[in-house]
């Protein structure tokens, strides 16, 4: 004989059985419907993105080479002047070492303007027991006309480093322009990057550009920063420059 109660149990069961997992399909349908508008979404971003890119024109980048070759010009002007002074410095240098007082050891060596100090030329002080300052010419150069000399030369090298280095910018642009397609963004962000690291010296030789205050200021500091021992030593690391 049927037992009723089990037999309504089970099919109970089954039934709630069948009842999840037709509620687990339909939830891991609709789960695969949003996973596929979220990724539609995405490409529909992604190309919308790609869209957004303006890809700079042929007369952008003419204009852009024209302003490198203004530039570069600009930049070999700054470097000849930048030789020129530093022919000046250097003879300048020269002769006061010519004319500078001479130990027994061979260093030539030069006295502070109210005679209390000696320095030799790499910015060593001497003192009274290794020489009698008495020795030395009132007429001889003194340590402040060499160390200012010394100074001088480390600007112009320094200044010199510059130079070269925004030379070198402007060959990586005008690599970076040559290469083919650019976007508008990237060509002005190589301008841009080029106007505000262009060193003084080229801007004053830069047609439509004035050198800046910051600019003028920041040569200003940057050559008062250098103290004339430092400038002794930075100089005899820095091979004379013909």
């Amino acid at each position: 004989m049927i037992n009723l109660g089990t037999h309504f149990r089970r099919n109970e069961t089954r039934h709630s059985e069948w009842l999840r997992q037709r509620q687990w399909f339909i939830k891991a349908r609709e789960d695969r419907g949003k996973r596929a508008e979220r990724t539609e979404k995405l490409e529909d971003d992604l190309a919308a993105m790609g869209m957004e890119v303006v890809m700079a024109t042929e007369i952008q980048i003419r204009e852009f080479e024209a302003k490198l070759d203004a530039y570069e010009v600009a930049t070999v002007t700054a470097l000849m002047e930048n030789q020129k002074q530093l022919d000046i410095v250097n003879a300048r240098i020269e002769a006061m070492l010519a004319e500078a007082y001479v130990m027994e050891d061979g260093r030539r060596v030069f006295k502070t303007e109210d005679g209390t100090q000696v320095f030799d030329e790499h910015g060593v002080e001497v003192t009274p027991d290794e020489l009698d300052f008495e020795l030395i010419d009132n007429k001889a150069p003194t340590w402040k006309s060499f160390s200012r000399g010394l100074e001088e030369r480390a600007n112009l090298v320094a200044e010199r480093e510059g130079l070269f280095e925004y030379q070198q910018k402007l060959d990586d642009a005008r690599e970076r322009v040559s290469e083919g397609e650019i976007s508008e963004a990237e060509l002005e962000e190589l301008d841009d990057d080029l106007l505000e690291v262009m060193p003084g010296r080229v801007r004053e030789h830069t047609p439509g550009i004035e050198a800046t205050e910051a600019s003028v200021t920041t040569n200003t500091a940057e050559q008062s920063a250098i103290s004339p021992v430092k400038a002794v030593k930075s100089s005899i690391r820095t091979a004379m420059i013909p």
